[in-house]
């Protein structure tokens, strides 16, 4: 079994930085993209965290392959 790698917002956004350095995504807009539910987040306490690997994943699915194949996943 395969432990998924949660983290923070401010984590999980630092590791988007570090895999694209140049990425147009801000902090602003991922945590707008996590209250909107674009981002599925776990709740443990006060603390929202997401499972990384689910994150990179919904980034590399297009979203019209996405829909071919049924998967709900709404983009960025």
């Amino acid at each position: 079994m395969e432990i998924p790698r949660m983290r923070t917002i401010p984590e999980a956004f630092r590791e988007l930085k570090a895999a694209d350095p140049n990425t147009a995504y801000t902090l602003r807009a991922f945590r707008a993209a996590v209250n909107r539910g674009e981002i599925p987040v776990v709740c443990v306490g006060n603390k929202r965290l997401i499972n990384l690997d689910l994150f990179f994943a919904m980034l590399n699915a297009p979203s019209c392959v996405a829909k071919e194949k049924g998967v709900n996943i709404r983009p960025l």
